[in-house]
């Protein structure tokens, strides 16, 4: 678990700046520059829209480099793994231009209605696909390598700041909107030459190919692996993103989608160190199958499992027991507040994705992986059928419940089908501890009674008091109930560090 903790770490604080930034650009700067429907299209569908087709399109690479990155391992196998990963999704995107052009009059007819923003930016999503192909196609290289900090700073900070510079020079009348959009295309562009560069200092760029690739005695097997894994990735990429694509056809348009984004990327906060986790694990995971170490994969699924899970409430807490406060701050907050229960409903989900561990990377990386398919499949028909019926009573709101319903229930499947055939689950006597620590931390701030003033001072006054709370009781629980042994050593080796700073000033 070291290699796991150090660049999952390094990660985790990546991404959290890059939260941050796109949090500040979201809520501050997007909301004083754009109309609800200009930030519902540049916020929300211009940047989830691609992440979707790519996931087509890649034709399941990333997964199966970690999947089979261990046979590559000399000089020669590496350029050959290289040139696969550069190689395949040219295939992938060509097809993917193709069906998206051919089903131009399907895309005009749901949105024309509700969402004309869309129908005017149909063909920006393409040169936006391909620059996110290749940006994932290279992080995913980096990742064998086990490498994942500066990735996750090209994409999660670099890409946000470029987003804010653009932004402000709409702001400030120096570009226009359609200008605006086209240099953010031109951003991911410049982020797969960021990658280039980091890969050559590495040792790891190779400025040749090699298609022997072809004949090496894994392809059949990574061809096989890649069909399966299409849809699965496919369906991976399009739930997180479901209700965006969704609801800009029904009433409301971007406008409910704006709404939706903003609260959802505020529960979405807490999600953050499973993708930092998960990026750097499955390699693991993966070499862990290979040589059948079935309790080393125990053991990686309830750690991850109860680090997960505190981590995860810890914010949670933090978030929703300050959501009216958080609310309050940002601007027209009487129309973004209405989105507060998106932000419960979707902070639940993500709790019960991270509670069950890494269920997926387990899944896909065993030689039950095609199961894996069937269940994001019946993930996909769940949501589908859920939003179809929830979102026109509901709104965004709907869209959050049908969220929610879905994950829970796919989650729980998982986790009875791993048990069932492998016979290891990711629960420990301390699932039940958190449990009991973040109900009495919430029941206890909960009769905190709210400022009488809604002024700024008062307002964060009464936010600091609350995350007092949140931290001493839930988190010195933590601690002193010693619930993880992983956090309570992080701690102790942090709180060390900090001593030895201090003494050494004084």
């Amino acid at each position: 678990m070291g290699i796991i903790v150090r660049q999952g770490f390094k990660s985790s604080i990546v991404s959290y700046v890059g939260v941050v930034i796109g949090i500040f650009n979201i809520l501050i700067l997007y909301n004083q520059y754009m109309t609800q429907e200009q930030l519902g299209l540049y916020a929300s569908t211009l940047l989830t829209f691609p992440v979707i087709y790519m996931s087509f399109a890649l034709l399941g690479v990333p997964s199966v480099a970690v999947r089979f990155h261990s046979r590559f391992q000399d000089e020669a196998s590496r350029r050959q793994l290289f040139t696969f990963i550069i190689i395949t999704p040219l295939v992938g995107l060509t097809a993917f231009a193709l069906l998206y052009l051919l089903f131009k009059p399907l895309y005009l007819k749901f949105y024309l209605d509700h969402s004309p923003m869309l129908v005017r930016y149909y063909y920006v999503f393409i040169p936006l696909t391909v620059g996110m192909v290749y940006l994932l196609a290279l992080e995913s290289y980096s990742r064998i390598n086990l490498r994942i900090a500066v990735p996750s700073l090209i994409r999660e900070v670099g890409l946000r700041l470029a987003n804010s510079l653009l932004v402000l020079l709409f702001g400030f009348k120096v570009i226009t909107f359609d200008t605006m959009v086209n240099l953010t295309v031109v951003s991911y562009g410049v982020a797969i030459a960021a990658m280039l560069v980091y890969l050559r200092f590495q040792n790891r760029l190779f400025t040749s190919l090699d298609f022997g690739f072809i004949r090496h005695p894994a392809f059949k097997e990574m061809y096989r692996y890649g069909l399966w894994v299409l849809l699965g990735g496919a369906s991976a990429a399009l739930l997180p993103h479901i209700e965006k694509v969704l609801l800009p056809a029904f009433e409301g348009g971007l406008g409910s989608t704006a709404i939706f984004d903003i609260a959802s990327r505020i529960a979405l906060v807490i999600s953050i160190p499973r993708n930092a986790i998960v990026m750097i694990s499955a390699p693991i995971i993966s070499e862990a199958y290979v040589r059948n170490d079935i309790p080393h994969i125990d053991t990686i699924y309830k750690k991850s499992s109860l680090n997960l899970f505190i981590i995860g409430t810890f914010l949670f807490l933090g978030i929703w027991c300050n959501i009216d406060a958080i609310f309050s701050l940002i601007p027209k907050s009487d129309i973004y507040a209405q989105g507060k229960w998106v932000v419960l409903m979707v902070g639940i989900s993500r709790i019960a994705d991270m509670m069950t561990g890494l269920n997926t990377e387990i899944l896909t990386n065993s030689r039950f992986y095609r199961y894996d398919i069937v269940f994001m499949l019946f993930f996909t028909v769940l949501i589908l059928t859920a939003s179809q019926f929830l979102i026109p009573l509901y709104g965004y709101n709907g869209a959050a419940a049908a969220a929610l319903i879905a994950t829970v229930t796919y989650n729980v499947v998982k986790l009875f089908f791993i048990k069932s055939k492998m016979g290891i689950q990711p629960f420990t006597a301390g699932t039940a501890k958190v449990l009991l620590l973040a109900a009495l931390t919430y029941l206890t701030v909960h009769f905190i009674p709210a400022p009488a003033s809604r002024a700024l001072v008062p307002v964060l006054i009464d936010m600091a008091i609350r995350s007092v709370i949140v931290t001493v009781i839930f988190g010195g629980g933590i601690l002193v109930w010693r619930v993880s042994e992983d956090i309570s050593a992080g701690f102790t080796m942090g709180w060390a560090m900090v001593r030895s700073v201090v003494f050494k000033r004084k």
